[in-house]
C-alpha cells in the first residue's frame, strides 16, 4: 500500500509540474535598417520674397511674377553617400500647383528645378553628392502663376516641406 500510495503521490506531482512546465510558443521579431549617414543640412529654411505684383500683370490665365531662385544646400555628406533625393510636398489646389494660403484669389506658387522641371507636390529631385567637396546642392525657382487669371489683392503664402533621402 506504500507502494501504490508513492505511485499515486508520483503521478499527482507529475500531472501537476507537467501543467506548469508546459512551454508557450514564443516569437522575437528584431528590424532595423542600415542606412548611409546624412549629410549636414545647411539650408534648414528659405524664405522668397516676391516683392509686391500688381493686378494688372496677373489678368490674362497663365500671367506670372518673375523667378526667385533658392538653392539647397547639404554639406559634409560622408563618403558612402552618393546621391541626395529632396521629396516636395505642400498644399495643392485643383490647378496642382502649391495652393497660396494668403488672402490673394486665384493665385498659385509654381517650383522648379534647374532644368524647369515643375515639381508639384510629391515630386522628387535627385543630385548627385560631389566627390570632391562632399556637398550637394539642389538649385530651384519659385513664382507665383495665375493658372485662371483675374488675381485678386491680397497677401501671397505657401509652405512647401523638403524631406530627405540619401543613397
Amino acid at each position: 500500500m506504500n507502494r501504490t500510495f508513492q505511485r499515486l503521490l508520483l503521478a499527482t506531482l507529475c500531472a501537476l509540474f507537467s501543467a506548469t512546465l508546459q512551454a508557450a510558443d514564443v516569437t522575437i521579431t528584431v528590424n532595423g535598417r542600415v542606412v548611409a549617414k546624412p549629410c549636414t543640412i545647411q539650408t534648414k529654411e528659405a524664405s522668397v520674397n516676391l516683392g509686391d505684383l500688381y493686378t494688372r500683370n496677373l489678368q490674362q490665365p497663365g500671367s506670372a511674377s518673375g523667378w526667385h531662385n533658392i538653392t539647397l544646400s547639404l554639406t559634409d555628406c560622408p563618403i558612402e553617400t552618393s546621391a541626395v533625393t529632396a521629396i516636395v510636398t505642400g498644399s495643392t489646389d485643383n490647378t496642382g500647383y502649391y495652393k497660396n494660403e494668403g488672402s490673394a484669389e486665384n493665385i498659385q506658387i509654381e517650383l522648379r528645378d534647374d532644368l524647369e522641371a515643375t515639381l508639384k507636390s510629391g515630386d522628387s529631385k535627385t543630385v548627385i553628392v560631389d566627390e570632391i567637396t562632399r556637398n550637394a546642392q539642389f538649385p530651384l525657382k519659385a513664382r507665383a502663376i495665375t493658372v485662371n487669371g483675374n488675381a485678386s489683392q491680397g497677401t501671397i503664402e505657401a509652405l512647401i516641406n523638403v524631406i530627405y533621402t540619401w543613397q
